[in-house]
């Protein structure tokens, strides 16, 4: 398979489980009837996945001087983990799955917007054309036709 296609695969297949996740993650919480424990347990059990995967490829440890070289805003990936975990946890009983979803994926398209034209966080700059920002303003669009009722 070509290497594109597999990592646009891949791609699809998590982000296809973001709302999986997300309903999930609300029935445990509303079921214990505390968001906060189901989102430390969802945590707990990704860390479990995590590891797993870590015993079975056996990574070598990068070196010392990688992890100093490391910028520190870059150790806060996991806060925005246990953030989105806290949310969908309390969110998605609250406001509904599809609701939810929507709201993460015209967020997360507008500050991966940000990041590319900015090259925010380290990462390479990209910068933002006209088309994507049509784009843009269409999915804000039909995003509020999808959240009527």
């Amino acid at each position: 398979m070509n290497h594109v296609l597999f990592l646009a695969a891949w791609s699809a297949l998590a982000g296809g489980l973001i709302p999986v996740m997300a309903a999930l993650q609300g029935t445990l919480g509303r079921t214990i009837q505390s968001p906060i424990h189901a989102s430390l347990i969802a945590v707990g059990m990704s860390f479990v996945a995590v590891g797993l995967v870590f015993m079975a490829v056996r990574p070598a440890m990068p070196a010392s001087n990688l992890f100093a070289a490391v910028p520190p805003v870059a150790w806060l990936g996991g806060m925005a983990m246990a953030f989105y975990a806290i949310s969908a946890t309390y969110v998605t009983p609250n406001f509904g799955v599809g609701n939810f979803v929507m709201c993460v994926v015209i967020a997360q398209l507008f500050v991966s917007t940000l990041i590319d034209q900015f090259g925010f966080f380290g990462a390479p700059v990209h910068p933002v054309e006209l088309r994507r920002l049509g784009g843009l303003a269409l999915l804000g669009v039909g995003a509020a036709l999808v959240a009527i009722r």
